[in-house]
């Protein structure tokens, strides 16, 4: 009868009767070693695999995210000074509690907000993001900086408009169509005489036309202030006027370098962007002792290292 022996929790059987022979006279006998090292080999081999395949399922549950994976995430995207841009969580979105950006916007109630689902490497993020995510694990939450070039890229230097915090302008002016869009941010009204504020500075104005110019006198109070560059989205800021002399108005704008990146604006004018125009803004380096503010028109994470507070839902 066959003997059996137990190897690795499978069974090896062996037809015939087992022999037991000492290892030194195995070894002096070729014809007996050689199974036997056969037996040694094919240990050898089944050891060597089931320590591969051990390794391998181990290893499985830890491995982090890599390229080609299709992960699902739940993100916080901020700015260096706390103020969320955009996230993935309505418990986020819906608190009045935490800080907001100028541009932030609900998308609309609960049911709008859901993990962002992509394939990492797919190029359907930008840079840092896709490359933030890697080596995470389920369940885990990571916080990252996107540089500018990893992000969304510098400021389109076109889209920013360097102006004067102190501004004299004529009380009376002679003007074509576009110089009055412009100023006035609408076309004139071509019979009898109208009114209309200063675009920029509100500044109160009658005018009407001549021919095919438009003659603006401006209406100005010394002291008041007025609110401008204000929509139902933007606050905007006030100017002052300070002085009524020689003919001219003379305007302060009332910012201070706290408003850098705090103020939204609405340019009833606009800029021109492709083929269209852009009106939303953002007040940015102001420089009281030089004099001077800007006009941001681009997107306000242009430009800028951002903040990610990441958390792994999933992996496929």
């Amino acid at each position: 009868m066959g003997s059996s022996y137990q190897v690795l929790n499978r069974s090896i059987r062996f037809s015939g009767r087992v022999q037991m022979r000492s290892f030194r006279s195995i070894l002096g006998d070729s014809s007996a070693a050689k199974p036997i090292l056969a037996v040694i080999v094919v240990l050898l081999l089944i050891t060597s695999t089931v320590g591969a395949y051990a390794v391998l399922i181990a290893g499985s549950p830890d491995k982090g995210v890599e390229a080609g994976d299709k992960v699902v995430v739940n993100y916080i995207g901020s700015f260096d000074d706390g103020r969320v841009f955009d996230t993935s969580l309505w418990s986020v979105a819906n608190d009045s509690a935490i800080p907001k950006s100028l541009f932030f916007t609900l998308r609309g109630n609960e049911t709008k907000y859901a993990p962002l689902e992509f394939t990492v490497g797919g190029y359907q993020m930008i840079t840092g993001f896709d490359q933030g995510v890697r080596g995470m694990k389920v369940g885990e939450t990571k916080q990252f900086n996107v540089s500018v070039a990893q992000g969304y890229g510098p400021m389109d230097a076109s889209l920013i408009k360097t102006m004067q915090l102190e501004e004299t302008i004529a009380v009376k002016q002679t003007l074509d169509k576009a110089a009055f869009q412009q100023m006035f941010g609408h076309d004139p009204v071509t019979s009898g005489v109208n009114n209309a504020n200063h675009a920029r500075l509100g500044i109160e104005a009658r005018y009407h036309m001549e021919s095919n110019k438009v003659v603006v006198e401006f209406i100005p109070q010394l002291g008041k202030t007025y609110q401008v560059c204000s929509s139902a989205n933007a606050g905007g800021w006030t100017v002052k006027v300070t002085s009524i002399e020689g003919g001219n108005i003379t305007v302060r704008h009332q910012l201070t370098e706290d408003d850098e990146f705090m103020v939204r604006g609405y340019d009833k004018a606009g800029v021109q962007y492709g083929k269209g125009k852009l009106n939303d803004f953002y007040v940015d380096d102001i420089d009281v002792d030089a004099g001077t503010f800007v006009m941001n028109y681009n997107l306000e994470h242009k430009g800028r290292v951002l903040t990610f507070t990441v958390t792994l839902v999933s992996v496929a």
